[in-house]
């Protein structure tokens, strides 16, 4: 019999290659925006919780922007607006930040900032008079448009830093009126941050307070890359795209390519590994034990379609099954075996989507006792239970109260001050309990219903996969009759792994849509142009199209019956 209960966080940090490789443009801000935000503050923040370790995990392609910015200068069409001289805007720029300065959190980062709220509102009202983003040109003037612009990075960086960086808080105090000297200061205190990023996630590994681990370096969903026929494993009706995509060698780059950045970043092996989208199938999981991984974390109803147990909680959401949760797998595959852990969904999702529009108190409160009530089901046990809780370690903060620094500070105090918990990395739990329970199977699924629903199966989704397919296929017979230079093979081989990232297909028809869809989708095509860009030939004509239109196109005309 234990009282002792671990509780192992496991925060994931990702962004989709947003790069242009072939111009070295960003297409999008937010690796920078998310970095002055939420990467360096939640390690910074466990300095002051000893007791409190916890476990990070990077994806590849997000460091290798991060390093980027940091170090070779990086742009984006945000930052470059933010540092122009505003009497040299173009009407293209002034409708970029019309359309671009306002992606925040209405009550958390706009309405803050009364100087930042005057021109949310007055935009606001210029689209309730009916004027057009064209006609809005000309309601305000070249230094509002310059302001927004610089609002735009105040509002992103977080809060603890407000002291910390000399100059920040006379910039948000000043409100308006930025001169381009000021703005430019503003761009290199985000770099300054960026660089600092990287080096502390290693010295607080090297010191034990946090673990890291890794993914697929362009964070692509495995089981689709090895054979898209998984998506019918876990959904028999689902309906695949034209030809299958059949690459396991693809998954296999992925895999090493994620570990070798991960590896030249940090200075060690990772031990642990989150599948990208936690997506599994007893093929991928036998290439990540492959590799020497020791342990991945998948959902728990992944756990729950394997073993046929229903994963019970009592009305209040509070979970019953502990027994079946709270204790790592191994999962035995070929020659092979590799360690699973399956997040608790209620907890996990609560601090994702939840507990941001609550008090601090009465949030930390709320998540201490479901802790708590975990621990009161496995007082019985024989050993030490580990509660999983995994999550985006980006996205949630925003509707928090200071970008969720006061609440982790009495979250972290309460469990500090709990001699019973332990709150400790995934790989410090498994050393002290190896696993006793095994599997010899698992259900293919991800995070999200179980299956692959959200990257394959749509009509659109499935023309982005074709569309894939048939650029890759050409890359392959063009280089089997052609003489190229491995440097060239190379940077258009990195053009197809970058395009197999999740984030395209998360975008592409239902359900999901965002400010941003027609973005995503010309990125996606991007990286299929500039394979043939790089091998000097000229791209099908349709991937100047949207892959909505490409769809429509090909749909039957609908016939009216009168």
């Amino acid at each position: 019999m234990t009282e002792h209960l671990s509780v192992c966080f496991v925060w994931h940090m990702h962004q989709p290659l947003y790069k242009d490789r072939l111009t070295g443009h960003y297409l999008m801000p937010w690796v920078r925006l998310h970095a002055i935000k939420d990467y360096l503050d939640m390690v910074e923040i466990l300095d002051d919780f000893p007791k409190v370790r916890q476990t990070f995990n990077l994806v590849p392609s997000l460091m290798e922007q991060i390093e980027d910015y940091a170090h070779h200068n990086a742009v984006d069409e945000q930052l470059l607006l933010t540092c122009k001289a505003p009497t040299t805007y173009t009407e293209a720029d002034k409708l970029y930040l019309l359309t671009e300065s306002f992606h925040a959190n209405y009550d958390r980062q706009i309405a803050v900032h009364p100087p930042y709220l005057r021109l949310y509102e007055k935009r606001a009202a210029c689209i309730e008079a009916g004027h057009s983003l064209e006609h809005m040109i000309h309601d305000f003037t070249d230094q509002e448009f310059a302001d927004m612009a610089t609002w735009m990075n105040l509002a992103w960086f977080d809060p603890l830093w407000r002291d910390r960086i000399k100059g920040l808080k006379e910039l948000i105090a000043q409100g308006s009126n930025f001169t381009v000297e000021q703005r430019q200061s503003l761009i290199e205190m985000q770099r300054e941050l960026m660089r600092q990023i990287l080096p502390v996630y290693k010295a607080r590994q090297e010191k034990g307070q946090i673990e890291v681990t890794t993914t697929p370096y362009y964070h692509p969903i495995l089981p689709l890359l090895i054979d898209s026929n998984a998506a019918k494993l876990s959904n028999p009706l689902c309906t695949l795209p034209k030809k299958l995509y059949f690459h396991r060698e693809d998954a296999i780059h992925q895999l090493e390519a994620g570990l070798k950045s991960y590896e030249s970043a940090m200075g060690r092996k990772t031990r642990g590994m989150w599948p990208s989208e936690m997506a599994c199938s007893p093929a991928a999981l036998e290439l990540i034990a492959n590799t020497g991984v020791q342990w991945v974390v998948l959902d728990e109803a992944i756990l729950s379609r394997t073993t046929g147990n229903y994963i019970f909680r009592d009305e209040h959401g509070n979970l019953n099954s502990a027994e079946i949760l709270c204790q790592p797998y191994d999962f035995y595959v070929g020659n092979q075996k590799v360690t699973i852990f399956f997040r608790e969904v209620v907890l996990s999702n609560e601090l994702s989507f939840s507990y941001g529009g609550r008090g601090v108190i009465e949030a930390a409160t709320a998540m201490y006792m479901r802790l708590k009530h975990v621990q009161q089901r496995l007082f019985n046990w024989d050993r030490e239970g580990v509660i999983v809780i995994a999550l985006d370690g980006e996205n949630c903060w925003e509707t928090y109260e200071l970008d969720g620094n006061p609440f982790l500070r009495e979250l972290y105090r309460r469990l500090s001050e709990d001699s019973t918990f332990n709150v400790c990395t995934v790989s410090d739990y498994l050393e002290r309990n190896p696993p006793t329970a095994k599997l010899y199977n698992v259900h293919s699924g991800s995070w999200i219903g179980s299956d692959f629903h959200i990257w394959i199966g749509d009509p659109f989704k499935n023309k982005a996969w074709d569309l894939l397919g048939e650029t890759r296929n050409f890359l392959v017979e063009y280089l089997k009759k052609n003489s190229v230079s491995e440097d060239t093979q190379k940077r258009a081989w990195e053009e197809i792994y970058a395009a197999e990232g999740s984030d395209w297909f998360w975008w592409f028809g239902e359900p999901n849509n965002s400010a941003h869809d027609s973005v995503f989708d010309q990125q996606f095509r991007l990286r299929l142009q500039n394979v043939y860009t790089i091998l000097g030939e000229k791209y099908p004509v349709e991937l100047d199209k949207s892959v909505t239109e490409l769809v429509r196109a090909e749909m039957p005309p609908v016939v009216a019956i009168s």
